[in-house]
């Protein structure tokens, strides 16, 4: 395939993900990859490291005529870049959500121009999420429950970064953006919430003065039962689940990538070991901006439409709600978040300040 053939894709926003998807990208035969950004030292990278053409202004990133955008921009810059490829007619990929733009808006304008519009859903291409699946499916019978937990320690996203990284701001907080990206998986596996009952508080000492803990109770749409929790301010970092169903029960670590089944119909105990995240999740990024690419020319469809994803944002925003008002919530696509969680509090009563002079005591 000579250059001219290959199709252009530019990737907005060169951190962490957007060198992922350069890198993913660049070494595919059939496409061309330039990036915008700002900052000249991520483009100076950029084009040392993967050979990629690259932009400081969108109207001249735009005048290179890409075909497909990649928006690998924090969250809350993804709704106008979405406008700007639903307007132009241009294929999309948009990284985690916090706020998912109207699922029905982007579904009926990518239908009418043959555009596929991509929802991040990293997490659907690791081999334990798609082993668990075929569990679900085949081993557990009907389901009961699940509880999930997820620890990951927000001093360690980007500690190089500073506070202009994303993830040290309220409204883009770590464990904030991580809740909907874990129901991302989590919905697909055991089922979509329709009402939840939640809680969000501030229990570490971290620097920032931010919620950093998100509990919700959540009845599933075939009415089982399932808990999530998310926070950011514990240094252990954990990523486990377990699951009930009529046959008996399954536990699943996604960063030992384990998962252990204790079935009584048959009589199994055992533990498969699907590879520790460290070792699948690059290609996990590899396989999900390629299954991105090959959905454009038709050699794949892509995983999570836009409909989907809401759901889970829609989640979040419920959960957020009910710990404004103290009530069950019920979850409503159209329901998106606010700009921030609901006014910060702690935990019994435990002020920032004081947590962090206990902690010096």
């Amino acid at each position: 395939m000579t250059q001219a053939e290959r199709m252009k894709v530019l990737v907005i926003g060169g951190g962490s993900m957007g060198r992922r998807r350069m890198r993913d990208l660049s070494a595919r035969g059939d496409v061309s990859v330039g990036l915008l950004d700002l900052r000249a030292d991520r483009r100076e990278q950029a084009a040392g490291k993967f050979g990629v053409v690259t932009f400081d202004s969108l109207s001249a990133a735009l005048d290179w005529h890409p075909a497909a955008l990649v928006i690998s921009t924090p969250p809350d810059q993804h709704a106008d870049l979405v406008e700007l490829a639903l307007e132009r007619g241009l294929h999309h990929f948009s990284e985690a959500n916090i706020w998912t733009v109207d699922p029905s808006h982007v579904e009926s304008i990518s239908t009418r121009k043959k555009l596929v519009s991509a929802a991040s859903c990293s997490m659907h291409f690791l081999p334990v999420v798609r082993e668990l699946k075929k569990l679900l499916r085949q081993e557990l019978g009907t389901l009961h429950g699940y509880q999930m937990l997820l620890s990951t320690y927000q001093p360690n996203w980007h500690p190089d970064e500073g506070k202009e990284y994303y993830a040290r701001h309220r409204a883009t907080a770590a464990a904030r953006e991580m809740v909907p990206f874990e129901l991302l998986y989590l919905n697909e596996l055991f089922g979509y919430p329709r009402s939840v009952a939640g809680t969000v508080v501030q229990r570490g000492n971290l620097v920032e003065p931010m919620e950093d803990l998100w509990s919700m109770q959540m009845v599933l749409d075939q009415g089982a039962s399932a808990q999530l929790t998310v926070l950011m301010g514990c240094p252990i970092e954990a990523r486990r689940g377990v699951c009930y169903g009529d046959n008996g029960m399954i536990r699943f670590d996604v960063m030992s990538g384990q998962i252990e089944r204790e079935m009584k119909n048959p009589d199994v105990r055992d533990t498969l070991r699907l590879g520790a995240i460290g070792e699948v999740l690059e290609e996990a990024y590899r396989q999900e901006i390629g299954t991105f690419i090959d959905a454009i020319g038709q050699r794949a469809r892509w995983p999570m439409p836009y409909s989907l994803s809401a759901l889970s944002t829609a989640t979040l925003a419920a959960a957020e709600q009910s710990a404004r008002d103290g009530k069950w919530q019920a979850v409503d696509a159209a329901i998106q978040p606010q700009l921030l969680p609901p006014p910060m509090k702690q935990d019994h009563g435990i002020t920032h300040q004081s947590r962090r002079q206990m902690a010096k005591a």
